[in-house]
């Protein structure tokens, strides 16, 4: 299939992403260009969009950048590059367990988020990479289902084209891409894979790879769906319907947890720990959250946030919220003529207490007995006085030194979901 079939085809299977602005992944290889080419062709609004990861020299990044920028205009299209902070990816990697290439993947996606509709240059090659790379390294059996052609809001046009296909394709157009120099190093998994593995593996092996990655992503579609709820400050999953559920349909669901906080590749024995823990109620921290399980729910948290933001109404937090008036039953009626300013919110820690009927008590062991891994805590210059948990599956707490005659007539304070 040409490069142009399989781009056609695919918006012919899909309508409904026609007349949209498609934000491409544009690297300026062979396979983003081959893309552009197609979609520019075929008529498409497309932004190319250029992450710059930081990791290469100076020269190499601005020479790369300056040819994309060139090959973009042939298209009548602006490059937008958009520079990863440098030192960024090896934090991130070390404060996730992940390698370099995974974490620059995760805080790439990330940035495509931003994207209403992104489209992605993986292609058939790409696709058999992938599925060799999963059973060399132990994956999921749904994890072989590989690439999806469409995923959320991102689309995959050339997945059932040939990488000597594009490059075809694109020496005909008598284009130069640009070249990646790590691209020829054996620095990371793929490339080993990419160079030792798959150049040996004959066209019916490929192809029988394919057919089990299609098989697989049929069974996926097919097998019961557990929804996974926001509440506030949390993803919820009803724990009978987990448990009651068929293996299928739990790595489902996990795959679809793991979707949401961005994690590296899925292994079976993280699998395990997490069903093993749903079965026995116990609680779980992985490297991209915490999981804690009461009687009815199993709950999934952002890690922590290490943040401290001035006591405002509507002041903006982590995860999504802000503390606001609310009229809730549980929301907080705090006498300001009380506080010893400054105060300030911050997410709360093992040492934090507050003072209820007449006894310090840890904040904590407050959490730990709600079932979720944290609250946010109002601290003045006296200490904490206020516990809101409620958004984390908890309950909201107020300090003795806040209760005043008047406290059920103040406007009640409560962490909401921004909007």
């Amino acid at each position: 299939m040409t490069p142009l079939e399989s781009v056609s085809s695919f918006f012919e299977r899909y309508p409904e992403y026609g007349g949209q602005q498609i934000t491409l992944a544009f690297s300026g290889g062979y396979d983003s260009l081959c893309l552009l080419a197609c979609l520019s062709h075929l008529g498409f609004s497309v932004q190319p969009v250029y992450v710059n990861h930081n990791l290469r020299g100076r020269k190499e990044l601005s020479d790369e950048i300056e040819v994309n920028r060139a090959n973009c205009a042939v298209f009548g299209c602006t490059l937008e590059v958009i520079t990863i902070e440098k030192g960024k990816i090896d934090s991130y990697a070390r404060d996730h367990g992940l390698t370099c290439e995974a974490a620059a993947r995760s805080l790439r996606y990330e940035i495509l988020s931003r994207f209403p509709l992104v489209a992605t240059a993986h292609n058939k090659d790409d696709q058999v990479e992938s599925l060799m790379m999963k059973l060399i390294s132990g994956g999921t059996f749904l994890s072989l289902a590989g690439i999806r052609e469409k995923r959320g809001g991102i689309i995959r046009p050339l997945l059932e084209c040939a990488r000597s296909e594009i490059e075809s394709y694109v020496n005909s157009l008598h284009l130069s891409p640009s070249s990646d120099s790590t691209n020829d190093e054996l620095f990371c998994f793929r490339n080993k894979v990419r160079f030792l593995v798959t150049p040996y593996l004959d066209s019916s092996v490929k192809k029988r790879l394919l057919n089990i990655s299609k098989n697989i992503q049929i069974i996926e579609d097919n097998a019961e769906t557990i929804s996974v709820d926001e509440i506030s400050g949390y993803y919820r999953v009803s724990r009978e319907r987990f448990l009651n559920a068929s293996s299928i349909s739990r790595l489902k669901c996990i795959y679809s947890i793991y979707s949401i906080f961005d994690p590296g590749r899925l292994s079976d024995a993280e699998v395990r720990h997490i069903v093993d823990s749903c079965l026995d109620g116990r609680s779980y921290d992985s490297y991209f959250f915490h999981m804690r399980c009461t009687a009815d729910e199993i709950r999934f948290y952002h890690l922590k946030t290490w943040f401290a933001l001035p006591f405002v109404k509507g002041t903006f937090l982590p995860h999504g919220l802000m503390l606001d008036e609310s009229c809730a039953a549980d929301a907080l009626c705090i006498d300001m003529r009380k506080i010893h300013f400054p105060a300030l919110i911050r997410l709360s820690g093992e040492d934090d207490t507050i003072v209820l009927s007449g006894h310090s008590v840890r904040v904590a062991g407050l959490c730990a007995s709600y079932k979720c891994p944290y609250a946010f805590v109002l601290q003045d210059m006296d200490g904490i006085k206020a516990v809101w948990a409620r958004c984390f599956g908890g309950r909201n707490r107020i300090s003795d030194t806040l209760k005043s005659p008047q406290w059920k007539n103040l406007p009640g304070l409560e962490m909401t979901k921004k909007h």
